[in-house]
């Protein structure tokens, strides 16, 4: 069996349940880990430019179609200041 779809799912902050927005690609994301930071501001419905998202939790789902695997990865977020502090606190 050979994953041949690769989908990302960003929830807004907060939420188990409303997805934002979705990336998809033949090829395998890169890891994402609880505490990083993802910038949205050049989203599409952005609306807090001086925000970013901090991940929280990840699930991953995986399944298979017609022989083909699909694996969906969704990530979780609370919405942070967009400061260099929030950004310097990965370090520690």
């Amino acid at each position: 069996m050979k994953i041949t779809e690769y989908s990302l799912e960003i929830f807004t902050p907060d939420s188990f349940d409303d997805v934002w927005t979705v990336f998809t690609s033949p090829t395998p994301f890169m890891t994402i880990s609880v505490d990083d930071i993802i910038n949205p501001s050049i989203w599409q419905d952005s609306q807090s430019p001086m925000k970013v998202l901090r991940v929280v939790g990840i699930e991953h789902i995986i399944w298979e179609v017609e022989g083909n695997a699909k694996h969906k990865i969704d990530i979780y977020t609370t919405e942070v200041e967009g400061t260099r502090e929030a950004r310097r606190s990965l370090l520690t």
